[in-house]
């Protein structure tokens, strides 16, 4: 039948399996966190590409029509995600800028996960993101989002914090949110961790300190080298944007009343 994509299309280059695997979602999303975190993930193992994962949703950020990817020299692919596989502490990793385009593409993309869990052997899911605060933070918290009373527990054990009901925001949103439900529905054992963020700009900080929440929550060393190279090149830009924000305001404050006056006559 040749390689058609309807819905979502998992291509494999290998098909390994495992009997108590973990995978580990880092996608496009808010502050970039859980995008950062993926790939520091794979950077920092010995992951290998074992997987393409198409869709016919998969669309470009701000662009309404389908089209191709070019690599470094200039070939060219669809439009897609990746899979990779460290064979020694049996993760995947799940990496890319895509999502869905709908309601009924994020599910048929959780779905496509789950099944994919499934087939491989995988038997937790961990679903990385960033929770957006509108503000700079120093030290950005981690809160775990969990459907049981059975995951919740083991939060409060690795001393992670429960997302509370949202005031005016929506919590976890995308595939991060409800591939907690679903994954457990399905029987997978699915955390998510969200981490502070202002979520206007790529946050590595942020990306950084879910690491270090998810390696001791698994059991895994996860270098952050790169992530301290990244988040000392975002503080500078930040001090440079701070410091032009700091003159602009004072070049165009409101005079004072006895300023006003001074001038007057």
């Amino acid at each position: 039948m040749g390689f058609k994509i309807k819905g979502v299309v998992i291509e494999y280059l290998e098909k390994p399996k495992v009997k108590k695997g973990r995978l580990i979602q880092g996608l496009l999303g808010v502050g970039q966190v859980g995008l950062m975190a993926g790939k520091q993930i794979i950077d920092s193992t010995k992951a290998r590409k074992i997987a393409h994962i198409y869709s016919s949703s998969f669309l470009y950020p701000g662009v309404v029509l389908p089209g191709v990817v070019y690599d470094d020299k200039n070939l060219v692919d669809l439009h897609r995600n990746d899979i990779y596989f460290d064979e020694e502490k049996e993760i995947f990793i799940i990496t890319g800028i895509y999502q869905g385009t709908s309601p009924e593409s994020y599910f048929d993309m959780a779905e496509a996960i789950t099944e994919f869990c499934r087939e491989v052997g995988v038997k937790e899911i961990y679903t990385l993101g960033g929770y957006g605060i509108g503000k700079k933070i120093e030290e950005p918290a981690v809160y775990g989002v969990v459907y049981s009373e059975e995951r919740k527990k083991e939060l409060d054990e690795n001393n992670i914090e429960l997302l509370k009901a949202p005031d005016g925001t929506l919590g976890a949103t995308g595939l991060a949110g409800i591939l907690i439900p679903l994954g457990e529905k399905n029987g997978f054992k699915s955390i998510c961790l969200l981490a502070e963020t202002p979520g206007s700009y790529p946050d590595p900080k942020a990306s950084k300190t879910i690491l270090s929440v998810l390696s001791k929550l698994i059991d895994i060393e996860i270098s952050g080298e790169e992530l301290d190279e990244q988040i000392k090149t975002m503080e500078k830009e930040l001090a440079k944007m701070e410091e032009y924000e700091r003159k602009m305001s004072e070049m165009y404050k409101t005079p004072s009343k006895e300023e006003t006056l001074h001038y007057i006559g």
